[in-house]
């Protein structure tokens, strides 16, 4: 079941991105105000971009990351893996931008500029005969997640992607075939993960949707995270 984390007051979040806007290791500082009252915030370090959000009571941010790093959904990557790649991370989530999503070229116009997906990833490493050499990179699923009409939160697998090195000089080939049926092959297997989590929420109704980079933490005080390997999908009934 996942871990739904009122703020049980408002809560004015102030992140400092050391890289760039949802991009790398990023410091939070949460700071809950009483109903009437006011918050304030002050950071004298320097950083790539900032981002200050308010955080309504009835606010509940669900860990992506902590939600599918468990025993049977990296029994379910594993498998879809088999013997030709071994996985060798956990599951990361991160925050990425229509544009900045591999396949955007494809059909621009198929979602906003300004709408951010969630690119759920793992490492991998591909084992070859010894006249090449091994193979290591990652394997993405980019999630759409929203509130429908109704205010019930929905999801779909949108696309994937993958990205190595190595399996030179003659061993990419059979590397690209391999990926290019697996990792495709496992989009039903993703997106009933994706379902089965879902319905925990299906007796509820919300009225906003947005992501927070990293946990999505709400407790007082200055945190140092990393948005590129974790996102918060946060819902306000």
């Amino acid at each position: 079941m996942p871990e739904y984390r009122g703020t049980h007051m408002p809560v004015l979040s102030q992140y400092w991105f050391h890289n760039g806007f949802f991009s790398g290791p990023f410091d939070v500082f949460n700071e809950p105000y009483p109903d009437g009252g006011w918050a304030w915030i002050s950071n004298g370090s320097s950083s790539a971009a900032t981002l200050a959000w308010n955080r309504p009571d009835g606010e509940h941010a669900v860990d992506l990351a902590a939600q599918l790093n468990t025993g049977d959904v990296l029994a379910i990557v594993d498998k879809a893996l088999g013997s030709q790649a071994s996985r060798t991370s956990g599951i990361m989530v991160q925050g990425v931008f229509w544009p900045s999503v591999p396949y955007y070229g494809s059909d621009p116009g198929r979602h906003p500029a300004s709408m951010m997906l969630a690119r759920v990833y793992f490492n991998f490493h591909v084992s070859t005969p010894w006249y090449c050499s091994d193979a290591d990179g990652n394997i993405a699923y980019y999630l759409v997640l929203y509130l429908d009409a109704s205010g019930h939160a929905q999801g779909y697998v949108d696309g994937w992607s993958y990205d190595y090195s190595g399996g030179g000089p003659f061993c990419t080939g059979s590397i690209n075939d391999a990926l290019n049926s697996a990792v495709p092959g496992a989009i039903g297997q993703v997106q009933k993960v994706l379902d089965d989590r879902l319905a925990l929420l299906a007796s509820f109704t919300f009225s906003t949707m947005y992501y927070l980079p990293g946990s999505g933490t709400a407790s007082q005080g200055d945190h140092a995270e990393n948005a590129d390997t974790d996102l918060a999908v946060a819902v306000v009934s």
